[in-house]
């Protein structure tokens, strides 16, 4: 991803709106990140994965909300942290596998 200040940027915008078509850029002022710029070309994909974190989300919500009605629940403590970062742990060493 292209870095361009806010100064650049409005000193070489036909520049900055070329380089946007290409990549996203993402604007600086005083070295800290305000801004990016994209093609629209990226628009629905953008608007598609958004979409579809939203449904995730909700969907994880929902789940948990029917665990917690049921009584599916577990306190929240050392040992019950120890195991979900063991099965984390697991999930990935097996992504790697794959």
């Amino acid at each position: 991803m292209k870095t361009m200040s806010a100064r650049e940027a409005k000193n070489s915008f036909g520049a900055f709106l070329d380089s946007a078509q290409r990549e996203p850029v993402v604007v600086t002022k005083r070295d800290r990140p305000v801004g990016v710029m994209f093609s629209m070309h990226d628009v629905p994909g953008i608007m598609e994965f958004a979409d579809l974190m939203r449904s995730k989300i909700n969907s994880g919500i929902e789940n948990g909300l029917a665990d917690a009605e049921a009584g599916r629940g577990h306190e929240l403590n050392d040992d019950y942290v120890k195991i979900l970062k063991l099965k984390l742990q697991e999930r990935l060493n097996n992504k790697k596998n794959v």
